[in-house]
């Protein structure tokens, strides 16, 4: 069987690497006073173990794998 991405239609390429690939989940909290409407918290879960961390790392360190980061230009 092969192993890929998947993209959905009406999906972007970078949203579905995103979903994939090993990330951190932030945090947040709905805020009505902050433009977005949401603020994000000093928290983060890792999408492959679900271990909570303080602020984003390289490197999980509970199940150690290794985050992607993606930055929009």
């Amino acid at each position: 069987m092969a192993s890929g991405v998947k993209v959905n239609k009406n999906e972007s390429t970078m949203a579905s690497l995103q979903k994939r690939l090993p990330h951190w989940i932030h945090h947040t909290r709905v805020d009505e006073s902050n433009v977005n409407g949401m603020v994000y918290l000093p928290k983060c879960d890792c999408s492959e173990c679900g271990y909570t961390v303080s602020f984003e790392k390289p490197v999980c360190p509970h199940c150690h794998v290794k985050m992607n980061v993606f930055q929009k230009k």
